[in-house]
């Protein structure tokens, strides 16, 4: 596969920040504040309420009324995917920055971004950027930075090959930390709309597949920390490791489809779900967290997977701790790594991840 020739940017390229509401009116004033205080001010800013129920529809209107750049869109729920797909069809900049209603951006982000899509990144100009986040919650302005990278080399450049090995994306932004140029989104197209999709995921392993991507390690977004973003803990029940396995059949095909789009027989790139060590292990979990005992054979091929052997240690140690520990023990243990509690909050400070 080949990355996707682009010209340079414009001069004076126009530029659109996509933004989801649902339910967020009270966070909306600070988003918005965010993008109109930008160094290099963003000729649209596109804002979807899906279906609130909040004020959220008040806010916004009060702010497009005031600022001609905020266009609103009020549409009934559909889900975070199927608003997404709203927002970018609406947006008309050359470069679009997504950014989640809860959520602000620093000042220059808009002007960083502009920057490093007009450098190069290993001989190609970058279709899409990803830059960090700075967590924060009310009365606590510095949580740590996010993503976290193991080693602390974010991935850039031209990933095609690497995400098509690993079968997922080494991109671990969230969606307030990406931006893409318009010829990258058009290219992906439309994004799956089931409810259980995440939309920062296809965007990303879909723009990897396509355009080289440029880092920018500034934290630009302030990504807050509250009790509708933190997780309330995954991969602890039958019912969540199923709508995973779900999830992770409906990103397959989506992904195929994508890549059979842009080259007819490339879908066969793809490693199939059977031969993804994180699917092996989400399928040995559902069985057993559904009361058929621990099927040994599908735990060993999971944990000798080179997917398993190859990926973070953090992981390795979590999968391994089902060998030791009985059913019980494990969802507590599942708890303590995906859920929230202030041991977790203690023990990510003393790794230096708080």
């Amino acid at each position: 596969m080949e990355p996707m020739a682009l010209d340079a940017l414009p001069a004076a390229p126009t530029v659109s920040v996509a933004v989801i509401c649902f339910n967020y009116g009270r966070f909306l004033p600070e988003c918005l504040d965010s993008c109109l205080a930008q160094t290099v001010p963003p000729d649209q800013i596109v804002v979807v309420n899906d279906g609130s129920t909040d004020d959220t529809a008040q806010v916004l209107d009060g702010y497009a009324a005031r600022f001609s750049r905020v266009l609103p869109i009020h549409q009934r729920n559909g889900g975070i995917c199927a608003a997404t797909n709203a927002a970018l069809a609406a947006c008309t900049g050359d470069v679009v920055l997504l950014l989640d209603a809860d959520d602000a951006m620093a000042p220059e982000r808009v002007e960083k971004v502009l920057a490093a899509l007009r450098g190069r990144v290993g001989g190609h100009l970058p279709g899409w950027t990803h830059n960090a986040m700075q967590r924060f919650s009310e009365g606590q302005p510095h949580l740590g930075l996010a993503p976290y990278y193991p080693g602390g080399r974010a991935p850039e450049g031209w990933l095609a090959a690497e995400t098509l090995k690993a079968a997922s994306c080494p991109v671990l932004s969230l969606t307030s930390g990406l931006a893409f140029r318009r010829e990258v989104l058009e290219a992906i197209g439309p994004l799956d709309t089931d409810r259980g999709m995440y939309q920062d995921l296809q965007l990303c392993t879909a723009a990897a597949l396509i355009s080289p991507s440029a880092w920018i390690p500034e934290p630009l977004t302030r990504y807050r920390v509250h009790g509708a973003s933190a997780t309330k803990g995954s991969m602890v029940s039958v019912e969540q490791i199923k709508a995973m396995r779900q999830r992770a059949a409906r990103f397959d095909l989506w992904l195929r489809a994508q890549l059979e789009r842009h080259r007819p027989g490339a879908s066969a790139l793809w490693r199939p779900l059977d031969d993804q060590g994180g699917y092996l292990w989400l399928s040995f979990l559902e069985r057993w967290l559904s009361g058929e005992g621990k099927d040994l054979g599908l735990l060993r091929r999971a944990l000798r997977h080179p997917d398993t052997r190859q990926g973070p240690r953090q992981y390795r140690l979590y999968y391994y701790g089902s060998l030791l520990l009985p059913r019980g023990m494990f969802v507590s243990y599942s708890r303590l790594i995906f859920g929230a509690s202030p041991l977790k909050t203690v023990l990510r400070r003393l790794l230096g991840r708080a």
